[in-house]
Formats: C-alpha cells, sequence, structure tokens
C-alpha cells in the first residue's frame, strides 16, 4: 500500500522559518520577505487572512470598471490600480473570490492595461455561496503594468466579491534566497559522523572522506530508438541522469501500429540498457485521449472491439512490463481530450486505473497534462486538475501521482511556484514529465528560461522528479536539445551540468575535532565514508532521506 506525503493546506512559510532557525544557517542572513506557501483547495465560508497582510494592496479595495463583451454588453469587473509596479520584480499575488449571481465561473487575472497587451497571473474556479483562492503572480516587465483584472470566462456580468487581496513583490535575489532556503530544508540534511576506537573512545584528527554515490532526487531525459546501440550518447547519458523515459517507444502506435501484429523489440532494447545501468525508468503512456495520437485502426473499432482492445492492451503491456517501470501515465491528457469515454463511457479512466492497478499494484499510476503550469488554459486549470484527482479517487481509483508535462514558452515562476502550492495540498508526488522550452527562442533564451523552471521545481519540496523532454531524434529534438550533433553542449546542455554540480554534495575531505565528531548538510542519497586514523582505515556507507533530524552515523577504527 502506498504511503500518502505529508503535504496538507496549512500555511508552510511558518514551518519553513521553523526549521530554518532550529539548524545553523545554511545560506547568509536574509531579512527580506519569506515565501508563503499557504495554498486552499477546499471552498470556504470565510475569507483566510491576506497572505503577507496584503502586501502592497494593504488596505487598498478594487473598483469596477466597465469592459466590452464580444455581444457588445457592457460588463462590470474589479480591477486594482497599480503604482509603483517595478521591472524585474517578481510579484506573488493571491486574493479570496466569491460569486453572487453564478452556480459557477472560472475567473482569469490578468496584469496590463486595457490598451496593450495582458499577462494571465493565475485563475481560480469560483464557487457560489463559498470563498475560492487564487494565488499565482507575474514578473514585471516593459508590459504596461497598471492594472490587475479580473474576468469570467464567460464575460458575463457577474457579482464578484473581492477579499483578503495581497500582491507580494520579491527581488531576484530575494526570490533565489527563498528557493535556496526549501532546497537546504527539502532536499538536504545535517549529518554528524562520530569515529571511536574499538573501546569506544572518539578519536579527535580521524581522516575523513566523503562521497555521495547515488541522488535521492530524480532528474532525467526522454530517450529514443536512436539511443540503441549509440555508445556516446548512452555514455553521456550516463554522466548525468539517474532516470529516463521513452519518448515513444511504448505507445501504441508504435507497440501496435496494425491490430494484433505487437512489436516491443524498440521498448526491450532501450529497457535493458536502464536496467543494466540501473536508471530508474517512467511508463508513458498507456492510452492518449487526443485521438490524433491513438492508432488509426484503433479509431476504426465499434465500441465493444474497443473495450475489448483496450483490455488487450493492458494485459499485453502488464503481462511484459509489470515491475518494470516506476511509474505509468495511464491516460494522457485527459482534461483537453476524451475520445475514449466518447466512445466507452465516461467511466473509461475509471476502469483503465483499476485494471492497471490490479496488473502492477505496485506502480504509481499517473494523470499527465499540460498547460497546468505552463499557460492559463482554460481546459486545464489547476483547480479543475485537482477537482478531476479527486471526483476520480472517490471513485476508487488507484491513482497516486500528479504529471505536469511543462512544455514552456517563457515560464511565470510566481505562478509556477502558485500553482505547485495548490496541487501539493493533495498529498500526492509531483512530476514535471516533459520538461522543454520553445524552439521559437533562441538557444541562448532556452537556457535562461530552462534554469528559471529546473529551480523552481527542484525549490519546491512537493516535486519528486523532472524529466526532461530532450531525446534526440535523427539529430533534433522535439522542441530543445541540450547538445549539438555531436555531443558538445548548447547552453541548455551548460545549464543542466551547472545544476547537477550545484545540487549534488560532490566529495569532502576533512578531520574529526576534539569531540571525535564531523558534521555537514549533505543531499539526499546514498554515501560511501573512508575513515583514518593511525595507520588503519574503514569503508562504510550510510543513506541520507528527507527527515528534520541530523543523520548520526558512526564509525569505529
Amino acid at each position: 500500500m502506498k504511503r500518502m506525503r505529508g503535504h496538507s493546506i496549512i500555511c508552510l512559510s511558518f514551518f519553513y522559518w521553523v526549521l530554518s532557525v532550529s539548524v545553523p544557517p545554511l545560506v547568509s542572513p536574509y531579512d527580506g520577505p519569506l515565501y508563503d506557501s499557504c495554498a486552499f483547495t477546499e471552498c470556504k465560508l470565510y475569507p483566510e487572512k491576506p497572505l503577507y497582510g496584503g502586501g502592497i494592496l494593504k488596505d487598498k479595495f478594487p473598483e469596477f470598471q466597465g469592459f466590452t463583451a464580444p455581444d457588445e454588453k457592457t460588463v462590470h469587473l474589479p480591477v486594482f490600480r497599480l503604482q509603483d509596479i517595478t521591472p524585474g520584480t517578481i510579484y506573488s499575488f493571491s486574493t479570496w473570490i466569491k460569486l453572487k449571481n453564478a452556480d459557477s465561473a472560472l475567473i482569469t487575472v490578468s496584469v496590463g492595461d486595457k490598451d496593450s497587451e495582458e499577462l494571465c497571473v493565475g485563475t481560480v474556479d469560483a464557487k457560489p455561496g463559498c470563498w475560492s483562492f487564487l494565488k499565482g503572480g507575474f514578473v514585471a516587465s516593459k508590459l504596461n503594468l497598471s492594472s490587475i483584472y479580473f474576468k469570467n470566462s464567460d464575460q458575463e456580468d457577474l457579482e464578484i466579491e473581492i477579499a483578503s487581496a495581497s500582491l507580494q513583490p520579491f527581488t531576484e535575489q530575494q526570490w533565489a534566497l527563498n528557493q535556496q532556503t526549501k532546497i537546504n530544508i527539502a532536499r538536504k540534511r545535517a549529518v554528524t559522523i562520530h569515529v571511536s576506537n574499538k573501546q569506544g573512545v572518539r578519536l579527535e584528527g580521524a581522516s575523513l572522506t566523503i562521497e555521495q554515490v547515488s541522488k535521492d532526487f530524480l532528474l532525467g531525459s526522454a530517450i529514443a530508438y536512436t539511443f540503441i546501440g549509440n555508445t556516446p550518447y548512452q555514455n553521456w547519458f550516463l554522466e548525468r541522469f539517474n532516470a529516463a523515459v521513452f519518448e515513444d517507444e511504448i505507445k501504441w502506435y508504435t507497440t501496435e501500429p496494425k491490430r494484433g501484429q505487437l512489436n516491443y523489440t524498440l521498448a526491450d532494447q532501450l529497457l535493458e540498457f536502464v536496467r543494466r545501468n540501473q536508471i530508474t525508468v517512467r511508463g508513458h503512456n498507456i492510452f492518449w485521449e487526443d485521438p490524433k495520437y491513438t492508432p488509426g485502426w484503433v479509431q476504426n473499432l465499434t465500441d465493444p472491439e474497443l473495450k475489448s482492445a483496450v483490455n488487450s492492451r493492458i494485459q499485453s503491456l502488464m503481462s511484459k512490463y509489470k515491475d518494470e517501470f516506476v511509474h505509468w501515465d495511464v491516460n494522457n491528457e485527459l482534461l483537453h481530450f476524451d475520445f475514449y469515454e466518447q466512445r466507452l463511457g465516461p467511466n473509461a479512466t475509471l476502469e483503465f486505473y483499476r485494471t492497471v492497478h490490479q496488473q502492477d499494484p505496485l506502480a504509481t499510476l499517473f494523470l499527465n497534462e499540460f498547460n497546468v503550469v505552463e499557460n492559463c488554459d482554460s481546459k486545464s486549470t489547476v483547480d479543475k486538475y485537482i477537482s478531476k484527482i479527486r471526483e476520480l479517487k472517490e471513485d476508487g481509483m488507484s491513482m497516486d501521482g500528479i504529471g505536469l508535462e511543462g512544455h514552456f514558452g517563457v515560464p511565470n515562476r510566481p505562478r509556477i511556484r502558485a500553482t505547485l502550492d495548490k496541487l501539493a495540498t493533495l498529498g500526492l508526488p509531483i512530476w514535471l514529465t516533459e520538461v522543454d522550452i520553445s524552439d521559437t527562442f533562441s538557444k541562448e533564451t532556452q537556457a535562461i528560461y530552462l534554469e528559471q523552471v529546473l529551480r523552481e521545481a527542484f525549490s519546491h519540496p512537493a516535486v519528486d522528479g523532472i524529466m526532461l523532454w530532450t531525446a534526440i531524434r535523427r539529430n533534433k529534438c522535439y522542441r530543445m536539445c541540450l547538445t549539438d550533433p555531436d555531443l558538445n553542449n548548447l547552453p541548455t546542455g551548460d545549464v543542466v551540468d551547472k545544476l547537477l554540480k550545484e545540487w549534488e554534495t560532490g566529495v569532502l575531505k576533512g578531520q574529526t575535532d576534539a569531540r571525535g565528531s564531523y558534521s555537514f548538510y549533505g543531499f539526499l542519497g546514498d554515501y560511501k565514508v573512508t575513515a583514518s586514523y593511525g595507520g588503519k582505515v574503514v569503508d562504510a556507507a550510510f543513506s541520507l532521506s528527507r527527515s528534520e533530524e541530523t543523520k548520526h552515523f558512526s564509525i569505529q577504527l
């Protein structure tokens, strides 16, 4: 039975503050605002107090402005007028919203000017008669950011109440220091190694060499058929990554392009590589709701034939690959498409998950979706995703993982973090499953944006892993490569290498103090340690898992 994570809807900023002062500081003293991870996903009878005391919106109330809807009607919606918005500053926004004359509505908050381009701050699926929490943000750019606007998707003239609005600015340095504090707490642990002789006497001056040999956090990349037999590419991958996902090689259109003609040759060859090198591998995907990526022969089946075909698909994969993949993306992009629901009924996805769980009970089963963290997409808002997960789990589905594809344009960092905050309230592992940056940008800009996304994900305690969507296929990638065809790093590859180095303990050398002890902070994972004293040498090993307590490890010489 899988263990639920310990996330809840409590405000996490206080938790981080308590931890940061209960151990020796890991970063330089910081007197700026501490990011508030508080998030709420339940509709409440009364709004909570504003985050940051309201920030620069303290004691400010929205005015109502008339907008012309497409049907030429005038609608009146709340607007906050802004002053002194500083370019390059990161702004975290939150508010509580209640509808008074509608059953429900998607409310989108944007920042800009009515005569210029607007930037989406965040969304909430608001309900009547209770208060819904919206959390997001924006990075001030050269846009004319004079106002924050509230709009509903139908552009009807709704009565909207606003309470506890907050807008908190962070400088780039403050945002980075907040990230680093979270990394130090969620990704590292204090360790004290004690060295003594056989009589238990602590030894001062014992020499220690400590090396991290594996990482707890999983960061990997997609691989494809071009990986097979390509030793240079394989070596390049193994120098960096501890996780992989097959780009297309177990998708239905690859394994059964014609009905009844199963071919797992490519998947088997890739799986042999990851097995041999102890690489964690995700299973992507069993079903894809987009009919464009459903095999043509499947689309032409009658409903009874389709039901038989999907059962055969699950049985075939599970009988061959049970216990091989740590995750299964059971249903891909369910919020945007509904091919199987249209054909097999509204419980189609529920049955998929039940059947896969019965066949492979130890695998973590994921929903996987795009535009949850990337953009403000009315089909895949964070609230719609949370509602779908809750709906399926209430029906008994064994769905235990949240997959966020992560095909980014310009990343909106505070909205990414706010979305992760809300998803974290579910207590499920979160993965960014297909991270890349649009190839409409220069390679240098891709690298800048990639680093922003990776830092946001790694610094959020609810994120368990990141997969880059950077498989090399015939000297190209889907949208973003890390290297050129000769495996020389592009700027994106340099970013990945820099962060991999930054997020590892590496090799430490030191000596025990007068108490026979040596302390350090290490990234979570497995370690080997060599202790030497008076000509005696001992090798040992220990692991660091997530905990608030210092890890104590003893060695006898």
